[in-house]
């Protein structure tokens, strides 16, 4: 367990210099192959989703808790709702030791390429850091529909040290170091479901 849980620098990483969308479609405009694989990537600037009544650059729509043999089967925090990150910070969930699963999140881009989007997940057991995981999401064009990303498959151990009632709290931040969302959950592991 990493004692520092705060975020890290990428030592010697420096994010390149930000480009508007317009700009980056008409640099390099007469390579027509150039030309297909930007909009392979970015989609059709035209077609870009940018609400102007929303100027969040991330939309963080759901966290699903994708499990492997859950009676119940997965749990779905809807956050595009009202109370949805409330929600998800009151209501805990219930890991069974020995259990498996994913995390799977949904989230629109609006306005500006994302470029660098990571997740940091910090668990505690009262004031203690047992667990810190990074994902590299990756870089990610607007528009409406969702994208959606699912971390790799993750467990608890089936020992009886491991039982008992979690705090965590999840980050999104890019390469330009905003912070896009940040919010706390609670989970409780038990010996049954």
């Amino acid at each position: 367990v990493n004692p520092d849980m705060s975020e890290e620098d990428t030592t010697g990483y420096v994010p390149g210099e930000k480009v508007d969308m317009a700009k980056l479609a008409e640099m390099d405009a007469e390579d027509e192959s150039l030309r297909k694989y930007k909009e392979q990537l970015m989609g059709k600037v035209d077609d870009a989703y940018c609400p102007t009544d929303d100027p969040r650059r991330v939309v963080v729509t759901e966290l699903r808790v994708v499990f492997e043999d859950r009676p119940d089967g997965d749990i779905v925090y809807d956050l595009e709702k009202k109370d949805g990150l409330a929600e998800l910070k009151k209501t805990p969930f219930t890991l069974k030791t020995g259990c498996h699963y994913k995390i799977q999140v949904s989230f629109r881009v609006q306005h500006e390429i994302v470029s660098g989007l990571r997740y940091v997940n910090v668990v505690k057991k009262g004031i203690i850091p047992l667990d810190k995981s990074k994902e590299m999401l990756g870089s990610f064009p607007p528009r409406q529909e969702p994208h959606q990303v699912v971390f790799p498959r993750r467990g608890w151990d089936e020992t009886p040290t491991v039982c008992g009632k979690f705090k965590a709290r999840s980050t999104f931040t890019d390469d330009d170091k905003q912070k896009h969302l940040e919010y706390d959950y609670v989970f409780e592991i038990r010996k049954t479901w």
